[in-house]
């Protein structure tokens, strides 16, 4: 049954792409002009000229299969107005009590029933399904119907390599961003301040700065209860502290050659220093397990003293003031590593978007509306939210949230999700946005990374969630994805080990690495450079 389902969607997408081919209306409006045309209409009607940024003369619906944090909800705010303005409106076809995104897509594509918009959290899952027929690829579509999107694909090569699978197609329009910087190194200047100690500029510094943390007692209690360096994704990404001496878990070029850094001389360097802060007991002792609250708990408690984390840490030198007077957290420059380098790894790239099931039956009005998202008036609504009430303009058009948006019990962020803004859809996320729901502390930690070009390295691919997010031809996927779930779990379970004193390094490191072998890493090696080549080699 179910291979019977893929099939007949293969066939609908093939006969769809011959329609879409054969189209030679092609639309040369702006963002709030008229959008013109359907698929199968004759010459005259595709010339009907709509009014503002109406995408279709007759009000539509179609279904859309999204859930970002939150199942799609057709009640907010924001997307009750986008379908006012563009005369078109989505159904999510995810029950609101379902926050199990994988559960729901896994149930989708078995039933068959696709929704006639999908997003995933997983771009390379919505690219097989395009090369098996579930996705319409988006090439000619966004050429005839959507001049702001094809823009952005001509101008921005990072969103491009982005929105391309390897078959030349498009199955999905990636979400931008402006901004450079995602995290950043921050630690408690009031700390820092008692001890009558400098920022620190090195790694070596910077363990003589957790060392004083932990040892001299500058939240003021008389107990040795402090956290110098705690992250609340330590759960996930268990190598995040590797970063300071220039390594990882991961797989990450070097000089044009993929590289598997647990066998190189960096990892052995950084594992070593790690095991020794942890038993310094610089490292948060619950590091693998503590989860996302560590941040709230070791902050809120005048316990934690470092991390690397996103710009929302800055909020609490406002919410805990009341508390903990004095408290600051201040964003200091990547401390250079053992060989003088300050890099910082964790950078922001397009991340995965919305893309055309093969099910829909009005492909052309769907792009018109995606497109809408990339207007300025579109833009405006899915970063800022609704004018006048969200959100005011200035006379130079410069924009500023409004106290529903910042005296919200909810996170700036938090309270445009709960109207729908900022969902995880193709569109650009506006920089400016950001700076509006910042704190001081936050704009200058962004003003100070993103000024620094040069800790950030261009030429690598996509680094998302700790890992190179590289595009694979089906056989690699499934051959390297094969692999790695044997290696994978295997190398987190022997680095927290080791972290954890378990298991010694040193003795265990070359046996290590021959199981490293055994399991197949020179092949993961070979499909991971093969894909990187075609990575450097892209010129679309």
């Amino acid at each position: 049954m179910k291979k019977r389902r893929l099939m007949a969607a293969a066939m609908a997408a093939v006969m769809l792409t011959g329609t879409l081919a054969g189209c030679s209306a092609k639309s040369e409006t702006s963002g709030t002009e008229a959008a013109k045309g359907e698929a199968g209409t004759s010459q005259a009607q595709t010339e009907e000229t709509l009014e503002g940024s109406l995408v279709s003369k007759e009000p539509k619906e179609f279904t859309v299969f999204l859930n970002f944090n939150m199942p799609f909800d057709s009640n907010w705010q924001v997307w009750q107005e986008a379908a006012k303005r563009t005369n078109v409106s989505l159904k999510g076809t995810i029950s609101l009590s379902n926050s199990n995104e994988e559960e729901a897509f896994n149930l989708m594509m078995s039933s068959g029933n696709l929704a006639d918009i999908i997003g995933y959290v997983d771009a390379s899952s919505l690219e097989k399904l395009g090369r098996d027929g579930g996705m319409i690829p988006l090439n000619d579509l966004i050429k005839e119907h959507a001049p702001n999107i094809q823009k952005v694909l001509d101008e921005d090569a990072r969103f491009r390599q982005t929105a391309y699978s390897l078959d030349g197609n498009i199955y999905q329009i990636p979400k931008n961003q402006e901004l450079k910087a995602a995290e950043f190194w921050w630690i408690r200047q009031d700390w820092l301040d008692k001890l009558n100690l400098k920022a620190p500029t090195t790694v070596d510094e910077l363990h003589d700065v957790l060392y004083a943390f932990r040892n001299e007692d500058p939240n003021g209690n008389g107990l040795k209860d402090e956290i110098p360096l705690f992250d609340r994704a330590g759960w996930k990404q268990p190598d995040e502290y590797l970063y300071l001496w220039d390594t990882s878990l991961e797989f990450y070029p070097r000089d044009g050659k993929m590289k598997y850094e647990p066998l190189e001389e960096n990892f052995k360097t950084g594992v070593s220093n790690m095991i020794k802060w942890y038993q310094e007991g610089l490292i948060d002792p619950e590091i693998f397990t503590r989860g996302a609250s560590s941040r709230d708990t070791l902050l809120g408690g005048d316990l934690g003293g470092c991390t690397h984390d996103w710009v929302s840490t800055a909020n609490y030198n406002s919410t805990l003031q009341e508390t903990i007077p004095g408290f600051q957290m201040a964003a200091i420059a990547p401390p250079a590593d053992q060989n003088g380098v300050v890099k910082e790894r964790v950078s922001r790239y397009p991340g995965v978007g919305w893309g055309i099931s093969s099910q829909c039956k009005d492909p052309v009005t769907v792009i018109k509306f995606m497109d809408y998202f990339f207007t300025e008036e579109g833009s405006d609504l899915m970063n800022w939210g609704i004018e006048g009430d969200t959100f005011t303009r200035d006379a130079d058009g410069s924009k500023h949230f409004t106290d529903t948006v910042l005296q919200s019990e909810l996170t700036p962020i938090g309270y445009l999700r709960s109207i729908g803004a900022q969902y995880r859809i193709g569109m650009c996320q506006d920089g400016d946005y950001e700076y509006a729901t910042m704190k001081e502390d936050g704009i200058e930690a962004n003003k100070l990374y993103n000024g620094h070009d040069e800790w950030f390295d261009d030429s690598l691919p996509p680094y998302l969630d700790g890992k190179m997010a590289l595009k694979y031809t089906s056989d690699d996927e499934t051959e390297y994805k094969n692999i790695m779930a044997s290696i994978k779990p295997y190398v987190d379970e022997k680095f927290q080990s080791w972290i954890l004193g378990v298991n010694d390094f040193d003795s265990e490191y070359d046996t290590f690495i021959k199981e490293l072998k055994a399991r197949g890493i020179d092949r993961a090696l070979e499909i991971n450079q093969k894909a990187y080549d075609t990575f450097l080699g892209e010129d679309r």
